[in-house]
């Protein structure tokens, strides 16, 4: 009964505080903790969003092959990431449209509670190295290429997907030959207002110390987390196959995958995007390839080591 359930919660959170501090939770190939547990908390998850008057749906075309390996590419970030967090796991754990394992900052499995809730939901470590194994382990992986950048560039007036200039996302879905399956929220950066001036704030602190301290305008125009009633219109693109695998791809082969991904991207967009503030969709989407990569803050305040994953989600 309660009385198990709570002793099962309670041993997985020592368990993940002993495995975190060895290095191993955020980067293990193998679902973390009882299903059981992880499908219970998804939906409480979706169902405190639908406490705060956060909808959502989900479509997906009939051309994705539930057994087919994938990466998920997935825009926008938004400024909080509501949708992947309350709705992501749910959509995963019940195959819609595939399971699939979602890269996160590592600074966030530092937060009690909170990474126990990632971990039982399929988050892993965002580095190279943890989703290379994921994919050689024939997961489907999900990634946010803006990562950070993004997170601090989000504008509710409009709808933006930034892009790193390198393209590791695609290089390594070419060597595991593995195709991407756009993936866009519309209504995620309507969840919360954004300010420029706490956006320029926030640009600053992360300059100083590596944390993406982020100041939202949500419910009642107030500087909180609690997002805007709104719904979330979920949407899958058709899969950018990208050919046998090639371990090293040329930037040629890079570039040819890139340009057919944000095709599919802006067709998905463009199709789907009735479901934004007219004022918001009639300015199209924006997509923007960051000509330069992204260099970790030199902060004055010093930076723990587990700060370095923010780095790894901001060049990936």
């Amino acid at each position: 009964g309660l009385l198990a359930a709570g002793q099962s919660i309670l041993a997985l959170v020592l368990a993940a505080a002993l495995a975190f501090s060895r290095g191993r939770a955020c980067k293990q190939t193998t679902p973390w903790g009882p299903r059981w547990l992880a499908l219970l908390v998804a939906r409480l998850l979706t169902a405190v969003a639908g406490a705060f008057g956060v909808g959502h749906d989900v479509l997906w075309p009939g051309t994705i092959d539930p057994g087919q390996q994938y990466m998920i590419v997935w825009f926008p970030h938004g400024a909080m990431t509501v949708s992947a967090l309350f709705f992501g796991g749910l959509l995963s754990l019940r195959r819609q449209p595939v399971e699939w394992y979602t890269g996160v900052a590592s600074i966030l499995f530092n937060c009690p509670g909170l990474r126990e809730v990632l971990l039982l939901l399929n988050a892993r470590e965002i580095s190279r190295g943890v989703m290379d194994s994921l994919l050689a382990a024939g997961h489907s992986v999900g990634v946010q290429p803006g990562g950070i950048y993004e997170q601090l560039h989000s504008d509710h007036r409009r709808e933006q997907a930034f892009f790193p200039p390198n393209l590791t996302f695609i290089r390594l879905a070419m060597a595991h030959g593995t195709p991407l399956l756009p993936l866009y929220l519309f209504g995620e950066n309507q969840l919360y207002a954004t300010s420029p001036l706490l956006q320029a704030l926030a640009r600053f602190v992360y300059g100083l110390t590596g944390i993406p301290a982020l100041i939202p305008l949500g419910r009642w125009g107030l500087p909180t987390i609690v997002p805007k009633p709104r719904h979330v219109a979920i949407r899958f693109g058709r899969p950018v196959h990208v050919g046998p695998p090639q371990k090293e791809p040329s930037d040629a082969a890079v570039e040819e995958v890139y340009i057919r991904y944000t095709a599919e991207l802006n067709r998905l967009w463009n199709e789907h995007k009735a479901a934004l503030p007219p004022e918001v969709a009639a300015q199209g989407l924006n997509i923007v390839r960051r000509t330069r990569p992204v260099q970790p803050p030199q902060a004055k305040l010093g930076r723990a080591a587990a700060t370095n994953g923010c780095a790894d989600a901001a060049r990936h």
